[in-house]
């Protein structure tokens, strides 16, 4: 099995401190770089971690690495439903 593109244990360090309930930190990177990909405004604290995570440059465009990221999370989508 391939490794991810964000590993756990950066997903742990980059919300640490955080309070996103009880959101899956994953899924919520997957679906903020998604709407920073489409043009769409995400909050201040998950844009900071999509910058520290180098998801995404300063100007807020997905770099590859977040494209990468998307395209990993569309495909675990479609091949195993999300699950």
């Amino acid at each position: 099995m391939q490794e991810p593109i964000v590993s756990d244990a950066e997903i742990e360090q980059a919300f640490r401190g955080t309070n996103f309930g009880g959101a899956d930190h994953r899924e919520l990177l997957n679906v903020s770089v998604l709407k920073k990909l489409v043009g769409y405004h995400c909050g201040h604290t998950i844009t900071t971690i999509m910058q520290e995570l180098k998801l995404i440059g300063k100007t807020g465009k997905p770099t590859k690495r977040g494209v990468l990221l998307v395209r990993e999370a569309f495909n675990h989508l479609m091949i195993n439903g999300g699950g």
